[in-house]
């Protein structure tokens, strides 16, 4: 698909009233297609109705009324047909002029209805053709709704104008519904057209935003790079040098150093996004007086957390306005492809179905919040049970679009099947045409055959297509020469229409235009067939006969072409689709990273900027301060090592064991994901545990390694204490009672190791070698050495 088969999103736009009634333009290029079937359909009703009105006129079949009647509104339709043509010659939009040419289409039905003179041996009115092929094709210049309109319109007024004649009778309404079938089966086709090229439309617009703030987050990403960079170069080097520094002759370096580190600290900018989500709920609740009950788990990110904040801003303007309670509960959990947050109060309620259209509320401003992000809100209520609101955001996939999903794909077939049945409860029962009834019942069986399996046959190649085709012509022609012809088609013939029923649903199968040439060669091949078999004129026989062989040549035509604009229209939506998630992941990896990053800025905002203000000022470097320096550089390299799992808890825990002379060693670069969420939490518990049990000579080591061989995390401390392998013992039971992480404690004297496993989910990738792991970086600091 290119991008002129998108919608124009330009400023042209038609005036206000026209787009109710006008079709809405769906793209330059599906707009020009339009316009040209629109134009093909009017000219061949204008060649039909003018050869009908001429035939009828030399068979003396036109009252003085009927004749004054057609002398007014033939050169009308005439006219307007002129303005189609002109407009779609000169390339300009035909909507307008086709949207008048179907309104005087129906004016002539209902003048044909009130004023029409029906004379013995006529079939229709004259202009009965450019009626039906306009209503056919009302859906190339109206809206759906009023083409629907239009065609039942035509139908039933149509009906009560064939109901009038001889040769119809009671079978004029089944054959007005034959032709309103097909109105609103073209309609229905060109309705699914346009709903995937929208929604291809609308999965570009959701690609492209995610591509920029993917673009936004990579940036900050490198940024936060360039921080990492400052932290080891400036930050670590400066404390480094401070706590090794033995001599006079140092302090001067150790100033100049630690004065560098400021003054990179200070270009790092303001660091806003360390505001957590639960924390601005909480803040927006107690802004406009709501005591809130916060347990969120994770944050969204980007547009996506945006659009949560404003509708759980709009949840609780709304509970605090009208619910009579202060109290309320948000819960929520996000993760990178999926987010939900719910707003729970137990307050008045109300019915939702008693709000006014004209108050937006939580109706409208919550749900069209979520639907910016390709979210949904649910709003659950009822009078004295208080009001839950339900915000859900999944990330596009690229699992396949079916078209069959679509609900006017789905009438359209349903529309297209009631076509057919209508043509053989109206063909069928024609009998006294019929020359041999066994030759009727053979062919008759061969297209029913044809029908299903040209719609049905799970696997199409070329010979079962063209079985299938050669099958219908052939007893087409066998059908038609078993006929008494008479000068015009009539019902008795509609076989010849029923090929529809084979031909679009193998142009529609197989994506192939060959399949309306294939209809439109069976008028010569079935004409010339049962004009040789049945001693018939050929060349009468082929042109009194063309026009029932043209909704098969169109209806073929339309479905190739239809078929092929959806599959390219969902072909795009399952690419944007799978870019975006692929962006909202890369996406969700660089934020996490930058949040990592600006988290180690922040701790470095305290004590170790405090000494750094102190080195830059030449404080004198003592054995108290070379220690508190060893000390800050240690716990400042943990949040290099171990970016992800340090929490904060656990840094200060480590900083106090140091400072009582234990060594402290921590590794770990593995990301902390959603499988591994309970494993990191009783990891840090752990480390928090023994770090206090951690005296002076110990030794704590904590490596957070889940995703290397043999994905363990593990917790050693030599030096424990007697009462460390109970305190262990009874953090771990939570953990293994609830079954999701095994751990196993081992204690041998004064050495105490825990060794946490989580257990892997079907299909998880094998974890990589401990030989990976030998690049991460280790921090080993012996502060009493100092």
């Amino acid at each position: 698909m290119r991008a002129d088969d998108l919608p124009a999103s330009g400023p042209r736009r038609p005036p206000r009233r026209l787009p109710r009634i006008l079709a809405p333009s769906a793209g330059r290029r599906l707009d020009r297609t339009s316009d040209l079937i629109g134009a093909f359909a009017v000219l061949l009703g204008m060649v039909l109705s003018t050869s009908a009105t001429i035939h009828q006129w030399r068979e003396h079949q036109m009252t003085p009324r009927d004749t004054a009647i057609i002398g007014v509104l033939l050169p009308a339709l005439a006219l307007t047909t002129g303005w189609i043509l002109t407009a779609v010659i000169r390339r300009r939009s035909a909507r307008l002029a086709l949207a008048v040419h179907t309104g005087l289409c129906l004016v002539g039905v209902v003048v044909a209805a009130l004023f029409w003179q029906v004379t013995p041996g006529q079939l229709a009115p004259s202009l009965a053709h450019s009626a039906i092929l306009a209503a056919a094709a009302a859906w190339t210049c109206l809206s759906w709704p009023f083409a629907v309109l239009d065609i039942l319109a035509t139908v039933v007024i149509g009906g009560t104008v064939l109901a009038g004649t001889d040769e119809l009778g009671s079978l004029s309404w089944v054959n007005s519904a034959y032709y309103g079938a097909i109105g609103i089966v073209t309609t229905m086709a060109w309705m699914t057209v346009v709903t995937s090229v929208r929604m291809a439309l609308r999965a570009d617009q959701e690609s492209r935003r995610t591509e920029q703030e993917l673009i936004e987050s990579e940036e900050a990403l490198a940024e936060s790079s360039r921080w990492d960079a400052l932290i080891h170069d400036k930050v670590l080097n400066a404390l480094g040098t401070a706590s090794r520094a033995v001599g006079p002759s140092v302090a001067e370096p150790v100033r100049q150093l630690a004065c560098d580190a400021l003054a990179a600290l200070a270009g790092t900018g303001s660091r806003s996004h360390l505001e957590q989500f639960d924390r601005q709920i909480r803040q927006m609740a107690r802004a406009i007086g709501l005591d809130a009950e916060v347990q969120i788990e994770g944050s969204p990110l980007g547009r996506v957390a945006e659009s949560f904040r404003r509708a759980a801003g709009e949840a609780l303007t709304n509970v605090a306005r009208h619910s009579g309670v202060r109290q309320v509960s948000v819960v929520g959990r996000f993760d990178t492809g999926q987010g939900e947050l719910t707003v729970r109060d137990r307050g008045c309620g109300f019915d939702p179905e008693q709000v006014p259209d004209i108050r937006h509320g939580l109706r409208g401003s919550v749900r069209e919040t979520m639907a910016d992000c390709g979210g949904l809100a649910e709003i659950l209520s009822s009078p004295g049970q208080g009001t839950t609101v339900t915000m859900r955001w999944h990330a596009p996939t690229g699992e396949q679009v079916l078209v069959g999903q679509l609900p006017t794909f789905r009438a359209m077939v349903g529309f297209f099947i009631l076509c057919l049945l209508i043509s053989l409860s109206m063909g069928v029962p024609c009998s006294p045409f019929v020359i041999d009834w066994r030759i009727e019942d053979l062919g008759l069986a061969i297209l029913v055959l044809s029908v299903g399996a040209a719609m049905c046959w799970p696997r199409l190649n070329r010979w079962t297509c063209a079985l299938l085709a050669v099958a219908t012509m052939a007893a087409q022609t066998v059908m038609l020469a078993n006929l008494r012809l008479t000068p015009e088609p009539e019902w008795q013939e509609w076989f010849i229409g029923f090929s529809l029923g084979v031909f679009a649903p193998l142009a529609w199968r197989t994506r192939s235009r060959v399949w309306w040439l294939v209809a439109v060669a069976s008028l010569p091949v079935v004409t010339v067939g049962a004009g040789l078999l049945g001693g018939h004129d050929i060349g009468w026989l082929m042109a009194s006969r063309a026009s029932s062989f043209s909704f098969p040549v169109v209806m073929s035509m339309g479905a190739a072409w239809a078929a092929r604009s959806m599959d390219a229209a969902l072909e795009m939506v399952r690419d944007r689709r799978r870019g975006t998630s692929e962006a909202i992941r890369r996406r969700a990896h660089a934020d996490a990273v930058r949040l990592e990053t600006e988290r180690r800025l922040t701790a470095i905002g305290g004590d170790p900027l405090v000494m750094l203000e102190r080195l830059s000022a030449g404080m004198p470097i003592d054995a108290a301060v070379r220690r508190e320096c060893a000390i800050l550089e240690a716990s400042t390299r943990d949040l290099l090592v171990a970016p992800h799992v340090v929490s904060a808890t656990m840094h200060r825990s480590f900083r106090k064991a140091r400072e009582r002379g234990a060594t402290v060693m921590m590794t770990g670069v593995d990301p902390v994901d959603a499988d591994r969420a309970e494993m990191a939490a009783l990891f840090r518990r752990v480390c928090v545990r023994l770090a206090g049990e951690a005296g002076e000579g110990a030794r704590l080591t904590c490596r957070w390694a889940p995703r290397s061989s043999p994905g363990q995390a593990t917790v050693a401390l030599s030096g424990a204490t007697p009462g460390a392998a109970v305190g262990v013992s009874k953090i771990l039971g939570d953990g293994e009672s609830a079954g999701q992480v095994s751990a196993e404690v081992i204690a041998d004297g004064d050495d105490l190791l825990v060794i946490l496993t989580a257990p892997r989910t079907p299909g998880e990738d094998a974890p990589v070698p401990d030989d990976c792991q030998q690049g991460a970086e280790q921090t080993e600091t012996a502060a009493g050495a100092h």
